[in-house]
C-alpha cells in the first residue's frame, strides 16, 4: 500500500492546524477530533483498498507484422463491491512502441472497462505480453494499490509486406517491369513440349514445326510448357556477416524478404521451396510446395536473427548434401568477406557437381558511399583506399566464384528481392535446371 499525496497533504494540514493551539490552548480538546477522523478514514480507506479484486484480459493478434501498428484491446473488471480507480499500463515486451499508455479509468462496482491502445514490434520474433500493471485506489483516494493483473500472451512477429510494392504486384499478377522484374517468361517458353497450335504473332522461328506445317499448309509451332517440379532450396548465412544495418533495414531482414517473395513465384510456377540456415543457427525445412508451403517457410523464417558466429561455408555445404538428395537450384546469400573467399569457393565448387548454384553478394551501403565520395582529408583518404581494397578483392573472389561454375549476384539488400526473381525466372525460361 501507497499512500496517495491527498493523504500527505492532509497530513500536513493537520500540523500545520496544530499552531493554532499555542494561542488556543483551550481549542485542544476539539482539535483532537481531526487526527482521530483522518485516522478513521484513513484506516477504512486502507481496508477498502486491500480488498480491491481486479482482473483482467487481452485482445491481441497472435501474429503481428514487424513495423506495423496493431489494436491491442485490454479488458479490466472490477470484482469488488465499490466503484474504484485505475490507471492501466499493459506490460508491453520492451522492444515494442506503443501508443495511448498509461490510461486512467473509473470502473463501477462489479463492472467491465476496455482499454484500446496501438502497438508496433520493433523486431522479428518471438515477443511476451506480460500481466497489466495497476494502480487502483477508491473514492475516498488516500491510499493506492500496486496490482499486477496477470494475463500473458506469446505473439510471433512476422517481416511485414504490407507496404512492400513488389509483394502487392506479385499478388494481383501485375506486370512487374517497372518494380526491377526486367522480364517474366511468356506462355509457351520452356523445354518440355506442351502441344502444336496456329502460328500467333510474336512465336518464335524456332517454335515452327516444319512438318505439321507442310502436312496442314499453315504455319504450325510447337508451344512449350514451363518445367515443373523442381527444387529451389535457400543456403542462408546467418552468421556475424549478415549483421550489417543499413538507415532503414538490416541484412537479415532484406533477406528474409526476398526468400519469401521468391518463394511466393517459385510455389506459383509449380516448383518445391525450402531453405537451410548455417552460421549459428541449423535449422532445414525440407522442400515442398503447394499452398501450405508459403506459411511453412515464413514459420520457420520470421525468428532469424543473425549470430556472432563465424560462416563456415564448406561444413554447411557437407551438411546439405546429406540432406538433400535430387538436384536442384541452390541460392547462396551471404555477404562475403576477403577471408572467406577460399571456404566459399571451396564450398561453391562441391556444390555444382550435382546443383545449379547461384550466389547472391550483399554489398554493404556505407562501403558504397566511402568508395564513391571523394576524399579531402587524411582520414578520409585512407577510408577510401580501405574501401577501394575492399572493392578489388571482392571483385577478385567474385571471378573465381564464376569460374568454379556459380552464378553470381553482387546486388545491394534493397534489390535483392527483384534481382533474385528475375534470375530465377530467366533460369526457368531458358530449362537450365
Amino acid at each position: 500500500m501507497i499512500p496517495t499525496p491527498r493523504l500527505v497533504w492532509l497530513g500536513f494540514a493537520l500540523a500545520a492546524s496544530a499552531v493554532v493551539l499555542a494561542f488556543y490552548p483551550q481549542a485542544i480538546r476539539l482539535w483532537l477530533i481531526l487526527p482521530a477522523v483522518l485516522f478513521l478514514c484513513t484506516a477504512f480507506n486502507l481496508y477498502s483498498v486491500y480488498r480491491i479484486k481486479l482482473s483482467g484480459n487481452r485482445k491481441i493478434r497472435k501474429v503481428m507484422s514487424h513495423g506495423q501498428w496493431s489494436d491491442v484491446t485490454v479488458e479490466l473488471t472490477n470484482e469488488s463491491a465499490n466503484k474504484i480507480h485505475v490507471r492501466a499500463h499493459d506490460m508491453h515486451p520492451q522492444l515494442c512502441r506503443v501508443r495511448g499508455l498509461p490510461r486512467a479509468l473509473s470502473i463501477d462496482a462489479n463492472a467491465m472497462t476496455s482499454v484500446f491502445y496501438e502497438a508496433l514490434p520493433e523486431v522479428r520474433g518471438q515477443m511476451i505480453f506480460d500481466g497489466i500493471d495497476c494502480q487502483v485506489s477508491t473514492g475516498m483516494g488516500l491510499w493506492y494499490r500496486q496490482m499486477k493483473v496477470e494475463c500473458p500472451d506469446t505473439v510471433k512477429v512476422y517481416p511485414n509486406f504490407r507496404n512492400n510494392k513488389l509483394f502487392g504486384a506479385l499478388l494481383s499478377k501485375r506486370n512487374l517491369d517497372h518494380l526491377g522484374i526486367r522480364r517474366l517468361p511468356r506462355p509457351g517458353e520452356g523445354s518440355d513440349f506442351h502441344q502444336l497450335r496456329e502460328y500467333r504473332d510474336g512465336d518464335s522461328l524456332k517454335q515452327i514445326d516444319w512438318k505439321a506445317t507442310a502436312r496442314t499448309q499453315k504455319l504450325i509451332t510447337r508451344e512449350y510448357a514451363q518445367e515443373r517440379d523442381q527444387q529451389i532450396i535457400f543456403l542462408l548465412d546467418c552468421s556475424m556477416r549478415m549483421r550489417h544495418q543499413d538507415e532503414k533495414s538490416s541484412h537479415m531482414d532484406d533477406t528474409l524478404n526476398a526468400v519469401v517473395l521468391l518463394s511466393h513465384v517459385a510455389l506459383q510456377q509449380g516448383d518445391a521451396t525450402g531453405i537451410m540456415t548455417f552460421g549459428g543457427i541449423d535449422r532445414w525445412i525440407p522442400p515442398s510446395k503447394g499452398a501450405h508451403s508459403a506459411g511453412r517457410l515464413m514459420h520457420g523464417l520470421y525468428d532469424l536473427e543473425a549470430t556472432r558466429e563465424l560462416p563456415d561455408y564448406v561444413q554447411a555445404v557437407e551438411t546439405l548434401a546429406v540432406r538433400l538428395k535430387r538436384r536442384a537450384l541452390v541460392i547462396l546469400i551471404t555477404n562475403l568477406r576477403n577471408e572467406d573467399g577460399q571456404s566459399a569457393l571451396q564450398a561453391l565448387q562441391r556444390l555444382k557437381g550435382k546443383h545449379l548454384v547461384l550466389m547472391a553478394d550483399l554489398k554493404e551501403s556505407d562501403l558504397e558511399s566511402a568508395i564513391k565520395t571523394e576524399p579531402t582529408s587524411t582520414e578520409e583518404a585512407m577510408l577510401w583506399l580501405s574501401a577501394e581494397n575492399y572493392r578489388l578483392q571482392r571483385k577478385l573472389q567474385h571471378r573465381l566464384a564464376v569460374a568454379g561454375g556459380a552464378r553470381l549476384l553482387d546486388v545491394s539488400p534493397a534489390n535483392l528481392s527483384a534481382d533474385l526473381i528475375t534470375r530465377y525466372l530467366a533460369i526457368k525460361r531458358l530449362g537450365k535446371l
